[in-house]
């Protein structure tokens, strides 16, 4: 096997990459395609860009490479809960609605008020507007051409479709689509009660069966031979675990990039009657619990673009700053906030600010702080509701690059904190990739091709003070955004 090669490409919210790896788990070659520009906000809550557009940006990124020959096999990861309609011939009806689109909120109320599975549903997965369900309400009621759709796949089964010719999809893709997480089917009572025909969504596979074999038109386009497989993928968070080593219970990954998602395995779906986290099925029968929230890189990139400095030179005067920014709190979701508790009205904010602390180390400093708050509370909730011990935190994404966010993570929530050498989901999706081909156990693939690039031991004493942050900044939110003032 020593001449095999595994391409893993990863759809992100503003970049695509592509990965490729041998079978000892060393990288071969990474290539990356910026699409940050290819977002459009025609109204502050829509957020969608245009699939044939990501396509060629895909095509571009897999053009960059010089090892496609020696590919065997691909997978792909994309966002989550992002969905784009197609008619018969395959052509795009829609822009893709992003996972960040939180225009249908009617619809998502309407869910509520009209399906008893939807509500009882919630206890694995809590009903949210960027869910897919709602968008497809959403255009049923304001898509002119719905009559003409003949699926609606989401992001990735998109690019898989454009890589072979063949429809489909995985449960842990069509998680936000409302996979019953307990028959791995759609939930078909929802479908029913909200008269949708779920022969619209893309037919379930297992993640790592075969899709199919390259398209000729896709090879034409690549360059990737036509006996190359496809393997059916996961969403970007997922491959992020896989990445990450993050293949056993008691370990949990915190996925720190546009959105700060973080899931833990666990053996079985446990209901969490409070809606707080949700369940996707993973890899070799078990599962993912955790929740995606709205901090993350958004506030650390808009403080270097304020500043005029960059990630690196504001995470190195973070790390002067002692814990705790002296006295300078702040707020990482800027979006809404979906942990601890679910407020769409929610922006981000900074308090506390005196002339010594209104300076960028201590307000960076505040934002790694706020996102090191929001992993330990998601960190308890996991444990409270599954009842498995969080033995191991795992960090990926562009925001584990930062050792001083690292160490926050590790004081906060009072675990150890390992973060990898490569933690880029599109490493996860070439070693899913080999996983579906070869058929090898994924800890054997893990164990290859997972390096620990550094150990953050918690500092016991500091966690008594970033419990009390978060309690503070979760107070001061609750009363600066109240619940009710959204009813």
């Amino acid at each position: 096997m020593s001449g095999l090669a595994f391409l893993g490409i990863d759809v992100g919210s503003s970049s695509v990459k592509a990965s490729v790896i041998d079978h000892d788990g060393r990288t071969l070659e990474f290539a990356m395609t910026d699409v940050g520009n290819m977002l459009r906000r025609p109204v502050p809550s829509w957020a969608e860009r245009d699939s044939e557009a990501l396509w060629d940006a895909v095509c571009i990124t897999l053009s960059k490479l010089t090892e496609v020959s020696r590919v065997q096999s691909v997978s792909v990861d994309a966002t989550s809960g992002s969905v784009v309609a197609v008619d018969r011939y395959q052509k795009p009806l829609s822009s893709i609605l992003l996972y960040s689109d939180k225009r249908a909120e009617d619809e998502a109320k309407y869910i509520l008020e009209t399906s008893t599975a939807a509500r009882e549903y919630e206890a694995y997965l809590p009903l949210d507007p960027y869910l897919v369900l709602p968008k497809i309400l959403w255009m049923r009621s304001h898509l002119a051409e719905f009559g003409k759709i003949d699926r609606i796949l989401n992001e990735g089964d998109f690019i898989q479709m454009k890589l072979t010719g063949k429809i489909c999809t995985s449960p842990n893709v069509a998680g936000k689509a409302h996979i019953d997480i307990r028959s791995c089917d759609y939930l078909r009572d929802l479908y029913e009660d909200l008269e949708i025909d779920v022969g619209l969504l893309p037919p379930l596979k297992p993640i790592g069966e075969v899709v199919g074999a390259i398209s000729q038109s896709c090879a034409h386009e690549t360059d990737l031979s036509e006996n190359v497989v496809v393997i059916n993928g996961v969403t970007d968070s997922t491959a992020s675990d896989v990445a990450t080593g993050t293949l056993n219970v008691g370990q949990l990954n915190v996925s720190i990039g546009t959105s700060l998602v973080v899931h833990a395995v666990a053996d079985s779906p446990i209901p969490d009657y409070m809606k707080r986290i949700y369940y996707k099925p993973y890899l070799e029968g078990r599962f993912l619990a955790g929740g995606a929230t709205d901090a993350g890189t958004l506030p650390m990139s808009s403080l270097s673009r304020l500043t005029g400095k960059t990630l690196q030179e504001l995470d190195a005067e973070a790390a002067k700053v002692a814990a705790g920014c002296e006295g300078l709190l702040a707020q990482p979701q800027w979006i809404g906030s979906r942990v601890p508790d679910r407020n769409p009205n929610v922006r981000g904010f900074f308090i506390g600010m005196t002339d010594r602390n209104c300076v960028a180390g201590h307000m960076f400093r505040s934002i790694l702080e706020g996102n090191g708050a929001i992993v330990s509370q998601l960190v308890k909730i996991v444990e409270e509701v599954t009842g498995a011990r969080i033995l191991e935190i795992r960090t990926s994404g562009g925001g584990s690059r930062s050792d001083i966010q690292n160490a926050i993570i590790a004081d906060a929530s009072g675990r150890r904190v390992l973060a990898v050498e490569t933690s880029e989901a599109s490493i996860g999706s070439a070693m899913l990739a080999a996983w579906g081909l070869t058929r090898e156990h994924m800890t054997e693939i893990a164990q290859r091709t997972v390096r620990v690039r550094k150990k953050f031991e918690p500092d016991m004493q500091m966690q008594g003070l970033y419990a009390k942050l978060a309690q503070r900044l979760q107070l001061l939110t609750a009363e600066i955004y109240c619940r009710t003032c959204h009813d």
